[in-house]
């Protein structure tokens, strides 16, 4: 009689049927045939696995069963994404989100939520955390439910970042997804994708600042993706406009990428300056809030001596002490514009509408930034 540790090594065993069944699954959900892609014919893949026929047949014809392929009489097997009425109403955003930090993507997906209520749409929310092959991980799973389209954020890699969000945008399309990029301006991709008004805004807010009378002032930014780099360039375009100095000192990149923390560490730099700023500008409102907090923990007062402003315009924003001022960044409007993209791709209606908008943001005065003119 068999041992028990026998029966789980059977158990566990890999067979040539299964292995080629899942490599041939695996492609299909990563995208690698695109849409109606054929599959490599039978005697290569009996050759590329050293398997017989037979066996590539049963793993195909199990496949077949499943919907992801259709057999063509005298043509071939081809990739073929079979959706019920009810995928075909299934969709999805893929949000890059640290933790359970509550920051501007929370109300694009509130946003995206409403809009796909609204046409009869439901919509599942998958989280790349950050890391490129949990989103190709995540992209397969979405994949294999038959999700009829997926609204994409950016991750924040590094300088691969653009590779990867490619890799991600085909391996959706290739399973016969649409696709809509968000928090991006993308006007040379073929897939839609929508932004807010980075470069402009942050000119208006950093021209807010100057005209409150403060000359002396820093810039907390933080990963270099496209909305970061715009609003880069908007403060320093506003800085130089009005002949004010950037000392290198005064520009700093946040330290990690968790919203968590981005900021606390910059406020010990900034109080330790022969000179310190007279106001801090944040690249968005969790590190405007954590400077706050790190601020009245070190006494240094907000905004009699150091005024703070941020960008999004979060609901935190208002109720903090003393209430931020910041650019409101209308998040909600873009999940729900990102989603009507999807939703008109998808029912081919609105062909001629704007592909690629870029919303325009509006300023939004509060208590932390105090008028130096009086």
């Amino acid at each position: 009689m068999p041992s028990v540790k026998n029966k789980k090594e059977d158990l566990n065993k890999v067979t040539p049927y299964t292995a080629i069944k899942n490599k041939l699954r695996n492609r299909i959900l990563s995208g690698q045939f695109g849409p109606g892609g054929q599959l490599t014919p039978e005697m290569e893949l009996c050759r590329q696995f050293n398997i017989s026929r037979s066996t590539v047949r049963r793993a195909i014809s199990e496949l077949v069963e499943e919907g992801l392929l259709v057999r063509h009489q005298g043509k071939g097997t081809y990739v073929s994404f079979q959706r019920s009425e009810t995928q075909q109403h299934l969709l999805s955003i893929l949000v890059c989100q640290f933790g359970h930090v509550l920051g501007a993507y929370d109300l694009c997906v509130k946003g995206a939520m409403s809009a796909c209520a609204e046409r009869g749409y439901e919509l599942l929310v998958s989280n790349s955390q950050n890391n490129p092959y949990t989103a190709l991980d995540q992209v397969k799973r979405l994949n294999e439910i038959r999700v009829a389209g997926t609204i994409v954020m950016p991750l924040q890699t590094g300088p691969d970042e653009n590779e990867e969000l490619d890799k991600i945008v085909q391996a959706l399309h290739g399973a016969d997804q649409q696709v809509v990029i968000a928090d991006t301006y993308a006007p040379e991709s073929e897939f839609p994708s929508i932004s807010s008004q980075n470069r402009e805004a942050m000119h208006e807010l950093t021209s807010y600042v100057i005209a409150m009378g403060h000359k002396k002032i820093a810039f907390l930014t933080s990963h270099p993706i496209e909305s970061v780099i715009e609003r880069e360039e908007g403060f320093r375009q506003a800085m130089a406009e009005h002949n004010l100095e950037i000392p290198p000192h005064y520009f700093l990149q946040t330290a990690g990428l968790d919203p968590a923390i981005q900021g606390r560490q910059a406020v010990d730099v900034f109080m330790a300056m022969r000179e310190p700023p007279e106001a801090i500008i944040c690249l968005h409102d969790l590190i405007a809030l954590n400077v706050l907090k790190a601020c009245e923990k070190r006494g240094w007062k907000v905004p009699e001596e150091v005024s703070v402003v941020g960008f999004d315009d979060l609901p935190s924003s208002a109720i903090t002490t003393p209430p931020l001022t910041t650019m409101h960044q209308p998040l909600f409007e873009m999940g729900e514009h990102a989603a009507h993209l999807l939703i008109d791709r998808l029912e081919k209606t609105n062909v001629d509408n704007d592909l690629h908008p870029r919303l325009p943001c509006r300023l939004v005065e509060r208590d932390s930034c105090t008028n130096r003119n009086r």
